[in-house]
């Protein structure tokens, strides 16, 4: 015969706390066009740049003869948009580059 355990109420509320705190934060993804890229050493410092910006989770670049983008992955609570594009517009490497959002 099998016991039934029952835990208290607060037993269950010490156990689901911190899997509530654990969940990640909620993200937001934005498409950037880039201007002024002309190379791989452009690629890097553009990407860079967006790295460093506080909230940024994940940047993907993607180029081609047609296309020149960062895919951001980022969280709202931390950063903006507009944050995004004056790091791309801050970058320094041998060309001034510009960033839209991709619509």
């Amino acid at each position: 015969m099998q016991r039934k355990v029952h835990l208290p109420t607060w037993a269950v509320l010490a156990f689901l706390i911190p899997l509530a705190a654990a969940t990640p934060a909620k993200e937001k993804t934005v498409t950037l066009q880039i201007s002024g890229m002309t190379c791989g050493d452009c690629l890097s410092t553009v990407q860079s740049a967006l790295e460093r910006v506080k909230g940024v989770k994940e940047t993907k670049m993607k180029i081609s003869r047609q296309t020149h983008e960062a895919v951001v992955k980022y969280d709202p609570e931390q950063t903006k948009v507009e944050d995004l594009i004056k790091a791309v517009k801050n970058s320094r490497g041998m060309h001034a580059y510009d960033a839209k959002v991709k619509q």
